[in-house]
């Protein structure tokens, strides 16, 4: 065998690994609700919802004919809008029911603890034992009889209907009845009730009144006797008092009017200009006015020809005088005049003010005393209005105490038979039965749900590749369908075409490093536990990268349990394979060996160490990938269990991605969690895991699993390589057996 040149390549930090392919929360796309787990546990846990319903139903069907019979007696009574009026008194107003809160009212009041009470009473239930048992209280009564009793408003009608059940056909038929004679006894009662609470107040109204009718009556005629004002209960213009004062009051208003016409008359003429005559063209016709005007027309007429005279003459011509002289004259004269009229408008001024005094002194004692008469007749019309209201309102309370007393003997109900109750012939009990047991049904329905989701939170295992993910918290990379045999564990080599054989392309896709990376090249295959598939993904991942052409190294590092290697461990020293190597005993050339296919590469755990913890923890580990990386394009490991030893956590940070393997209802929820919890602690890069539905036979942990064999060392020299046949090991796990030729 011939070896390429060396390759430079370190073991790559945690920082400068490339992220897990899924980004972010892998669990952020999975449904919240899932059909197909769903469907599972119905497929898995379906025969508790239809043994618990069944069991539920037989059960109450059973019980349901041990208790004894009840019959059931219906009747329907038709709710009148109103009572019926035999009198027509309404002195207290009757029970109306006019809307639907009234007949609800009706409706409540039937079934009314005070009305059941009533019936127990009027039936005897209190002392028959086949109702009660003896010395029940009245509670214990009311809830057993209310039990029985249904009473409905049929919708959209005025009817009520009433169910009464019980152990006698005959009793359930007269409790119907009585319970509406009781009601109707009930609102009877009520109603004398009000009508004796109506009658004393009534009653007591009544006398007050009469005592206050008899003394208005009184008062008043106290009154006339005190106040013989005559034709006091006449009407108000028969009264000479107002009359006279009427005339006086006439009179003075055209007193005042004269003297207010002639004392402005007086003020114009006392205000006289002789220089403005035309100041008094205003007053009226009177006879010293028409005199005064006269001249004042006389004056304007003058000094109108006295205008023309100034436009022809000047004022020393004779023309011009004269006609002065004229004016002036006839100025003095009216100056005269006025003073004439004014001293005779005085005169009148005066007696016209002095009778106005007069008449106005006279109207005011006419007014005081008309004011007195007229109190007097006030006080007397208040007194006579005070005696017929008192009288009024007696006469109204004593007509209606009449009219409830009459009312009260006359009983009325808005209820009347619609449906006369019968006697129940047949019991119910076959309906009873059915009802338990439909009710039993759905207790045992629903019963089983509680069961089933209590036995699934119970359930830790692993039932599909979404509670992996959430496990987990990484995402699903591959899914490995079952595989009924495998052959040799080479899937790729055995069946090619076969869905495990792609998922496994799939996985090498997935995981494939981005071109010219340096990171990326060390997968890492763990699980929980025992028995979940590593070896068997760990084998097949490594082949699918052989076939592609990288030249792989499959490195067994699981040094508790025989795995891929266990073909070479017959004979083996106790310093063979990587356990001699990580205790110094040997080189690497001498643990690795090839295989039968091309470009795949082993290097074998060795026998079983109890020190394996230590020797992997150590320095050596990593020296030996530092050295593989100059040989190798990819390097697979795989790695014992994490919750069975401490050996993957000691290893994982070297390796670029880590992978958990799942099984198929192998795994536990919690354990899971944990692992996955633990490869991160231990600076591990979880990028998903494989779901493994795959391996049927010898996938518990006491299999052994697949197996690689070898043909001889690998790095030791040129020689050529053997061929291998696929057979079935006897514990019946995988390995390839060599065959030299």
């Amino acid at each position: 065998m011939s070896l390429s040149k060396p390759k430079e390549y370190a073991i790559a930090s945690p920082e400068s690994r490339l992220p897990a392919p899924a980004g972010g929360d892998p669990t952020y796309f999975l449904p919240k609700v899932e059909p197909g787990r769903l469907l599972g546990i119905l497929l898995r846990r379906g025969w508790i919802l239809l043994l618990l319903p069944i069991v539920g139903a037989v059960a109450l069907f059973m019980f349901a004919g041990t208790l004894p019979k009840t019959y059931r007696a219906t009747g329907s009574v038709y709710v009148s809008s109103q009572a019926p009026l035999v009198l027509d008194i309404r002195a207290v107003a009757p029970e109306e029911t006019r809307d639907l809160e009234q007949m609800r009212s009706v409706e409540q009041g039937m079934s009314a603890s005070t009305l059941l009470m009533r019936v127990i009473e009027a039936n005897g239930l209190k002392d028959d034992p086949t109702f009660a048992p003896k010395g029940a209280g009245d509670q214990a009564l009311l809830d057993r009889f209310s039990k029985r009793v249904q009473i409905g408003l049929r919708r959209g009608t005025r009817i009520i209907d009433l169910q009464v059940e019980d152990t006698d056909p005959a009793r359930a038929k007269r409790l119907v009845e009585s319970l509406v004679e009781e009601y109707e006894k009930w609102t009877n009662d009520r109603q004398k009730a009000i009508n004796q609470q109506a009658n004393e107040g009534l009653a007591r109204e009544e006398d007050r009144l009469r005592g206050r009718m008899e003394e208005s009556a009184k008062k008043l005629q106290e009154f006339r006797q005190t106040h013989p004002v005559p034709g006091l209960e006449g009407s108000e213009s028969g009264s000479p008092v107002r009359d006279a004062l009427s005339t006086l009051s006439s009179q003075l208003t055209e007193a005042t009017a004269a003297r207010l016409r002639l004392e402005s008359e007086f003020e114009a003429f006392s205000k006289f200009d002789s220089a403005n005559p035309e100041a008094l063209a205003g007053l009226e016709s009177s006879e010293r006015g028409t005199e005064v005007l006269s001249q004042i027309k006389a004056i304007q007429q003058k000094e109108a020809e006295f205008a023309r005279v100034k436009e022809r003459y000047l004022y020393k011509h004779p023309v011009y005088k004269e006609m002065a002289n004229e004016i002036q004259l006839m100025r003095t004269n009216l100056a005269e005049t006025v003073r004439a009229a004014g001293q005779s408008l005085e005169q009148r001024y005066s007696v016209a003010k002095e009778n106005e005094m007069k008449l106005s002194s006279q109207v005011e004692a006419a007014r005081t005393s008309a004011v007195d008469v007229e109190g007097i007749r006030e006080q007397f019309r208040a007194m006579t209005r005070d005696a017929e209201a008192d009288r009024t309102l007696h006469d109204s309370v004593s007509l209606r105490l009449r009219e409830t007393g009459l009312a009260a003997s006359v009983p009325a109900s808005v209820l009347r038979w619609e449906g006369s109750p019968l006697t129940p012939e047949k019991s119910d009990a076959g309906q009873k039965k059915i009802m338990f047991a439909a009710v039993g049904m759905f207790l045992g329905f629903f019963g089983g749900l509680v069961l089933i989701a209590g036995l699934e939170l119970g359930d830790r295992k692993i039932r599909d590749p979404g509670a992996a993910a959430r496990a987990t918290g990484a995402p699903l990379l591959a899914r490995l369908p079952q595989i009924a045999h495998s052959g040799d564990g080479m899937i790729l080599l055995s069946d090619p075409s076969s869905a495990g054989a792609e998922a496994f392309r799939r996985l090498r896709a997935i995981l494939t490093p981005p071109p010219d990376s340096a990171t990326a090249r060390t997968v890492l295959f763990a699980s929980a536990k025992a028995g979940e598939g590593k070896s068997f993904c760990a084998l097949n991942y490594a082949t699918s990268l052989a076939m592609q052409g990288h030249r792989t190294l499959l490195l067994d590092a699981d040094l508790r349990r025989p795995g891929l290697s266990r073909q070479h461990l017959a004979g083996a020293t106790e310093d063979s394979g990587l356990g001699g190597y990580l205790a110094g005993k040997i080189d690497p050339a001498a643990a690795c060996f090839t295989t039968a296919l091309p470009n795949l590469y082993l290097i074998s755990s060795g026998p079983m160490r109890g020190d394996a913890a230590e020797l992997l923890a150590g320095t050596r580990f990593p020296s030996l990938l530092e050295d593989a990386y100059r040989w190798f394009d990819r390097v697979v490991i795989d790695s014992s269990p994490v919750l069975s030893a401490s050996d993957m956590l000691a290893i994982a940070r070297y390796a670029d991605r880590t992978c958990l393997v799942v099984r198929d209802h192998g795994s536990d929820r919690r354990e899971l969690k944990r692992a996955a919890d633990l490869v991160r602690s231990a600076g591990g890069t979880l990028v998903g895991f494989v779901w493994n539905e795959a391996v049927e036979n010898g996938a518990g942990p006491a299999s052994p699993g697949p197996g690689v064999s070898v043909n001889r060392p690998g790095l030791s020299g040129s020689s050529a390589v053997g061929v291998s046949s696929a057979t079935r090991d006897d514990d019946d796990g995988f390995a390839i057996v060599p065959t030299f030729a």
